[in-house]
């Protein structure tokens, strides 16, 4: 009778260990292709985004990425504001330089803000950051995961970005 309860109890334990988790994940949701939201009535798209093609493990997370959100503006351009999603960023609040490099090997460096470290980076239209996005194909922008020094650079496949709607 005992050896029955032992393996009913490791059984059980067995079956609770190897639950997934049900739906899918905050990664796999985003995905790593153009969404849009708020397009209303087949019009001009409020916001898009794209979540990074690749992941790394952090402190806080065993799959962080990144996420670039293009709002369109009414006289024409976007902001743009990348995202970490699984780490805070940390730079100075009012001066976070971002660097990327697009599929044409150049360099592009952007100066954004922040309000909070979970807010993500905002882009002004004034730095160029989304005519240097809808023109490229990929692009790696380099962040700060360990909250001091390390950077990763995340790729996206940017291509097809499409705000007219």
């Amino acid at each position: 009778m005992r050896a029955i309860m032992m393996i009913a109890v490791v059984a059980t334990l067995a079956a609770c260990g190897d639950k997934k988790p049900e739906g899918p994940t905050q990664r796999e949701q985003i995905g790593q292709v153009w969404k849009y939201e708020g397009a209303e009535g087949g019009g001009r798209p409020k916001v898009a985004y794209i979540g990074s093609a690749n992941s790394v493990q952090t402190m806080t997370a065993p799959d962080t990425f990144s996420v670039l959100l293009v709002q369109p503006l009414k006289e024409g351009g976007a902001d743009v504001t990348v995202k970490l999603v699984g780490a805070p960023f940390t730079c100075d609040l009012s001066d976070c330089r971002i660097t990327a490099v697009t599929d044409d090997g150049k360099k592009h460096e952007w100066q954004g803000r922040m309000a909070t470290n979970d807010d993500g980076i905002a882009i002004a239209p004034s730095q160029g950051a989304y005519a240097i996005i809808k023109d490229a194909r990929s692009l790696k922008v380099d962040l700060i995961v360990d909250g001091k020094t390390q950077t990763v650079p995340f790729e996206f496949n940017v291509a097809g970005l499409d705000l007219k709607g």
